[in-house]
């Protein structure tokens, strides 16, 4: 695998390989049985905020052996006004073994897929894809199913602006299932792919039809001209322990930063029903699993 920017690149058979992979990590990492790498480098370009993303990563890393060299807008010459490509380009001049890059914009990942000789890492690109968290997702959903035959999942929320639920539908996709959707009409999809999703107009069908609920996010950055009442918001579609317990939702999950008070009731992230700090855990595994598959590919 020279790069990895979308969940689709893989088969079923290799996205189900890097979950094992994942859970195999985790057990040797407490029995301090990780095998690591020497003099391997790879460039973190994060043109994005990230808490949970970017730290999995750089403790991926550590667990791993890797050196990381970290570039931020911030920091890079990029605050002087040097485009993209030239970053691309400067970057493309170290002896690296691979970069783990973050943009709101997707092209960047065209641009870096032209410029650089080096495998690139996809950690959230626009409203596009976010493979990796959609690989922590499906990682803590198989701790609690032992396969997905029969399990209702469902995404509700900003789907619109949500690149993790297009990683999601894919990766839930390879295992032959359908994840089940529900938006308000302002925050619903433009394009929807029905042979992979069920989309719901009506919320409480789509609670009626849950196991498991993905609450998203409403990306306040990204809504432009678009005015939403976040009271109002919270008042019709926040999910809360009530309809957790009246449809007999078993998990509750959320890719975070979750706006409490607004998507989810406060306090519900940490109660008994909730797998958002589960999601965050795994995501160390599962990104420990597609550094150590690419960069070995290398060698």
């Amino acid at each position: 695998m020279d790069n990895f920017i979308n969940i689709n690149q893989l088969n079923a058979s290799e996205l189900k390989d890097l979950i094992s992979n994942s859970f195999d990590f985790q057990k040797k990492f407490y029995k301090n049985n990780v095998d690591q790498f020497s003099n391997k480098n790879v460039i973190f370009l994060f043109l994005e905020p990230s808490t949970r993303t970017k730290t999995s990563f750089k403790i991926a890393c550590s667990i791993l052996g890797i050196n990381v060299i970290d570039v931020s807008s911030e920091n890079s010459s990029m605050v002087k006004g040097e485009s993209i490509e030239n970053t691309l380009s400067t970057l493309n001049s170290y002896p690296v073994d691979g970069i783990v890059i973050r943009s709101a914009n997707h092209m960047d990942f065209e641009k870096a897929k032209e410029i650089l000789n080096y495998p690139i890492i996809n950690a959230g690109s626009g409203i596009n894809s976010h493979p990796t968290q959609a690989l922590s997702d499906l990682k803590t959903l198989n701790e609690k199913f032992e396969d997905f035959k029969e399990l209702k999942m469902s995404i509700v929320g900003d789907l619109l602006h949500s690149r993790v639920a297009s990683s999601f539908i894919e990766g839930f996709g390879k295992y032959g299932q359908k994840t089940n959707l529900f938006s308000p009409p302002f925050f619903k999809p433009k394009k929807l792919n029905l042979e992979m999703v069920n989309f719901y107009e009506d919320f409480e069908d789509c609670l009626k039809n849950s196991d498991v609920i993905m609450a998203l996010r409403i990306q306040k950055e990204r809504l432009n001209d678009l005015n939403v009442d976040f009271d109002e918001y919270a008042s019709k579609y926040q999910i809360n322990k009530k309809i957790l317990d009246e449809y007999n939702i078993k998990y509750l999950m959320h890719p975070g930063p979750v706006n409490e008070g607004i998507e989810i009731s406060h306090g519900l992230q940490n109660s008994e029903k909730s797998l958002i700090n589960d999601q965050v855990k795994n995501g160390v595994w599962v990104r420990c699993a597609i550094l150590d598959k690419i960069l070995r590919e290398q060698e």
